[in-house]
């Protein structure tokens, strides 16, 4: 089995976590939901085992990269990521994003259309203006921490919503996710709700593959990409609502590779 790495990056505003595997080819950069981190790749990792190099980052506010100052924009959120893969010396390369990465992923691929060899996106929140506004009038805050611990509760009845049955390693491992990353999920939601992300998708120029869920909250949202973006290609994954990394990883993985090998041959022809 592939092992698994841990390292850090140095970047002018602090230190960035990643986990990464070696393997052949161009690399595989993925991007992931909050409040989770880099962890919710290990199984996509593993199952890949070896077959090209991967770096899962953890944007920063998760995990163990560094805390943002203030309210970052989504222009800061694509530096610091950018500034860590120039830092870990990524020419070209795909990308593979989940949920609040996929945002970060499109702004990645429209500023570097040379680079970013294809974008796959799994729940991608393709919403108008309007749904945009209305989405984020109805986000609230997460509570902080309470002197009764009320808010563990909370936090912990809302995580364990998000998945089609009790699997008490992903609930935990996302639960501490989002005890982590109070702050960085303000942040980086505050920063989704000023994007026009459907405007951004559709400038995109390298090839686009977008799959969720078919119980995950965007699930609706394939088929106005497929009429807004006819070149790109759209799939379906299972039952999972927002861990079909996690829970249908060898689909994930199957259509993963077959689009970058696909893209990989249209590049070489």
């Amino acid at each position: 089995m592939v092992e698994i790495k841990k390292s850090y990056i140095d970047t002018n505003s602090g230190q960035m976590h990643y986990r990464y595997t070696e393997g052949k080819g161009l690399p595989l950069v993925l991007f992931h939901r909050t409040p989770s981190s880099s962890v919710m790749y290990e199984r996509m990792m593993y199952e890949l085992n070896g077959l090209r190099p991967i770096y899962a980052l953890d944007t920063p506010g998760f995990g163990n990269s560094f805390n943002p100052e203030g309210m970052p924009s989504i222009s800061n959120y694509r530096d610091w990521l950018c500034e860590a893969i120039n830092a870990l010396s990524i020419d070209n390369f795909h990308i593979y994003a989940h949920h609040t990465g996929t945002h970060f992923a499109a702004e990645i691929a429209l500023l570097w259309p040379e680079r970013v060899q294809s974008l796959a996106l799994n729940g991608a929140a393709y919403f108008s203006y309007e749904e945009r506004e209305l989405f984020f009038k109805n986000f609230t805050q997460i509570p902080n921490p309470d002197h009764s611990g009320k808010y563990l509760h909370e936090r912990f009845t809302l995580i364990k919503s998000f998945f089609p049955v009790f699997d008490p390693e992903l609930v935990n491992l996302e639960l501490i996710g989002a005890l982590r990353s109070i702050e960085g999920r303000n942040q980086a939601f505050a920063s989704l709700k000023k994007q026009d992300f459907a405007q951004i998708l559709r400038e995109v120029k390298c090839p686009i593959l977008v799959m969720s869920a078919i119980n995950d909250f965007f699930i609706d949202k394939l088929k106005i990409i497929k009429k807004d973006i006819p070149s790109a290609r759209i799939a379906e994954l299972g039952k999972t609502l927002i861990a079909s990394p996690e829970l249908d990883t060898k689909k994930t993985i199957d259509l993963l590779i077959d689009f970058i090998e696909q893209r990989e041959l249209r590049t070489k022809a």
